[in-house]
């Protein structure tokens, strides 16, 4: 076979990107898959993943070996033919330039320190190995089926010698040995064996790198929630004790960020807490932690402090919450404005239900199993699943510091309940905040009021600061002031559209029945740009596991 340099189409060159080389010779489809490989690698190193420095090496050291081959075995037909320029053209950009990259990633290689899980790797190797048997088993098993239709007639020997030049771009075909050539039917064969192969390996090597680099291990939970119940946060800091959250520490340890890497975005559970100095300087901190692994950084639900802190980095705010703080001290149920919450304890008092405090674990057993009860009906009522992420549910009830308030009659029978996470200072809660509410259908109509004015008094009692009702996410209370911006008017018609479904701007309005003060709460980001995949992010948080036939639901709750 004739493999001199000189006689080949420049067209068939492949060429070089600074990255990754790929050939632009692949019949239909396939033109993309090479490009695709340079995406997807590319993406590896920006998250500075060790697994796709490696690959990328072996890529470019592949490309360099081979160009340096076929240079050395054509450089006297180049010489013959008075080529030099030529030959000196393709060793600086074909040559030069992956050796640049070779030195270059040699010169980096700490900064690519992330290891990709165990797991991860093995799941990769298993469908990338698995996809080649099958696509091989595939082009040798149909080929031969249709042997007639290459030149000379195919052998399965034949066409297993003939592989590589499948699952190669069209552009190395020269460098393969001699083969069946294909005709009419077994062009489309190649053809698709190739792109199949292909487009399965690349899709895991991207899905294998997006996979979120983090180790939840008991050790940090247990360091964050010291840290927590010795210097405090914001009202909704508690929730970064629950399942599912990683947690990034300052250098000197004094300041703790919760989050969960979605995708792209790394969205974090409310404020940074620790130390009131040292939180600040968390935004700054955790942005630059996450722009080392490729993330997006996202603060959710944060108070006002922090979003200052976020815009003196640049960042832009929206507020996606209203916070609803109610404070103790001077905390009376007296005058027409509390003339509601009035009625429903005279009510209770009147049919004999009582609010008895409860740690879940500690409560007997038939109130666990009446509040397990309450909580199924009211899901499956909704024929939805229960938002997470800033909301708790019933595993977030088991923790010893979670104090259930359960509303109870003369037969035990539990009409409601609520749960009230602490926000400490020193060491000590200083205030509560509500989480978990769940009423029975058919029980005492103005339970809720009931719990919350019980648990009002009971912490004031206490010596506590203040209850918050927490936020109500996408509902706000107007202020008047400058006019909404366009996506915080789209944030708004979004709470509106959902209101049928969750109820937001309905558990804000009845909030409003405690008298109240009103913090807003925001979402904090350094690029809108970024804002898709952000709002995707958290839409997964919420509601990690939809099922399709839920979401149907949904958009037809939704529908007008």
């Amino acid at each position: 076979m004739d493999r001199s340099l000189a006689s080949w189409n420049p067209i068939d060159w492949p060429i070089t990107t600074g990255v990754v080389p790929y050939a632009l010779l692949v019949a239909g489809g396939a033109a993309l898959l090479l490009p695709v490989l340079l995406l997807v690698l590319a993406e590896g190193l920006r998250r500075g993943l060790r697994l796709a420095w490696w690959l990328t090496m072996l890529t470019e050291l592949a490309w360099v070996g081979l160009l340096s081959w076929l240079l050395s075995i054509n450089y006297d037909d180049f010489a013959a033919d008075g080529g030099n320029g030529l030959l000196f053209e393709l060793v600086g950009e074909a040559l030069l330039l992956p050796v640049a990259m070779l030195v270059l990633q040699a010169v980096t290689r700490r900064s690519f320190d992330q290891r990709t899980a165990p797991r991860v790797r093995d799941r990769l190797a298993a469908v990338g190995g698995g996809a080649l048997l099958l696509c091989c088993a595939a082009y040798v098993g149909i080929g031969w089926l249709i042997r007639d239709q290459y030149e000379p007639a195919a052998t399965a020997a034949g066409l297993a010698a003939g592989l590589p030049s499948v699952l190669l771009p069209p552009a190395y075909d020269e460098l393969l040995p001699d083969r069946p050539v294909a005709a009419g039917g077994a062009q489309a064969l190649e053809i698709a064996v190739g792109l199949v192969f292909w487009a399965v390996t690349l899709t895991a090597l991207l899905v294998a790198f997006r996979r979120p680099v983090g180790h939840v291990d008991a050790e940090a939970a247990a360091r964050a929630r010291a840290l927590l119940t010795e210097y405090g946060g914001s009202t909704l800091s508690f929730i970064s004790t629950w399942d599912g959250n990683h947690y990034w520490f300052d250098g000197d340890g004094r300041a703790a960020v919760p989050y969960r890497v979605i995708a792209t975005v790394a969205l974090t559970t409310g404020d940074p807490f620790g130390e009131p100095e040292a939180r600040r300087r968390a935004v700054a901190g955790f942005a630059r932690y996450c722009d080392a692994r490729g993330w997006t950084p996202c603060f959710y639900s944060v108070s006002a402090d922090a979003q200052q802190a976020a815009e003196e980095l640049g960042w832009r705010s929206l507020q996606v919450a209203e916070d609803t703080v109610v404070p103790l001290p001077d905390l009376a149920f007296t005058g027409k404005k509390w003339q509601s919450i009035r009625t429903s304890l005279n009510k209770a008092g009147k049919q004999g239900i009582t609010a008895e405090w409860w740690t879940y674990w500690e409560a007997p057993i038939g109130i666990r199993d009446q509040i397990r009860s309450i909580s199924e009906e009211w899901v499956s009522d909704k024929g939805l699943p229960e938002m997470g992420f800033t909301l708790g549910g019933l595993a977030e009830l088991d923790d010893p510091a979670v104090r259930m308030l359960v509303a109870v009659d003369g037969d035990r029978t539990v009409h409601g309940l609520t749960s009230w996470m602490p926000v400490y200072a020193a060491g000590q809660p200083v205030g509560w905040t509500l989480d978990f509410m769940r009423r029975r259908s058919e029980g005492f109509r103005g339970v809720m009021e009931f719990l919350i004015a019980s648990a009002a008094l009971g912490f004031k009692e206490e010596g506590a600061q203040f209850l918050s009702l927490s936020g109500a996410p996408l509902a706000r209370s107007d202020r008047g002031g400058e006019p909404p911006t366009a996506l915080q008017r789209m944030l708004d018609w979004m709470g509106k559209v959902l209101e049928p479904v969750y109820g937001f701007r309905s558990l804000l309005a009845f909030k409003a029945k405690f008298q109240p003060e009103y913090r807003p709460m925001y979402m904090v980001y350094p690029d809108p740009a970024a804002l898709p995949a952000i709002t995707r992010a958290i839409g997964k948080a919420y509601l990690p596991h939809m099922t399709p036939g839920q979401g149907v639901r949904l958009m037809r709750k939704l529908s007008p």
